[in-house]
């Protein structure tokens, strides 16, 4: 167990943690720009202003470099008893838009991409930005089920 704040983190805890920060840091630069979290937000479905961003960036950000590192995000992430969007919500709402006779957990990109623009008033271009950052298998499906386990507690 390792102490993060007055919160015991297991190894296989911070191990999930930085696989996520990973998918996070898109340039593999070792800190989570604004821009980053801003994509991130949006793929949870939540489109705040890239100054509401920033001034969250500001509040983890305790060394001043403008950016989230991974001790930073680690702390916040510690902090956090528990997700205010529940593996069966985000389930129950990939299910709302996956298309009919795909396996359980499975969606099409190019249905979620539609889902995004129409429901939640994304740009296209933004659409297919965040749901490449997904991946995809090469028959262009996400394993949402996936996903879920590695955002959600």
């Amino acid at each position: 167990m390792v102490k993060v704040g007055n919160v015991e983190l297991s190894e296989e805890e911070i191990k999930e943690f930085k696989e996520v920060f990973d998918l996070v840091d898109k340039d593999k630069g070792g800190s989570i720009s604004a821009f980053e979290v801003k994509e991130l937000m949006g793929l949870l479905g939540r489109h705040p202003s890239m100054a509401e961003v920033e001034a969250m960036v500001a509040e983890i950000d305790i060394d001043g470099s403008g950016e989230v590192d991974f001790e930073e995000f680690l702390a916040v992430m510690a902090g956090q008893s528990s997700s205010s969007v529940s593996k069966r919500d985000l389930t129950k709402a990939f299910r709302l838009f996956s298309d009919a006779g795909l396996p359980p957990g499975f969606i099409k990109a190019d249905t979620l991409i539609k889902a995004l623009v129409q429901y939640y008033k994304m740009s296209e271009d933004e659409a297919i930005r965040l749901v490449g950052q997904l991946g995809t298998d090469e028959r262009g499906w996400i394993n949402y089920k996936e996903k879920i386990e590695v955002f959600v507690d």
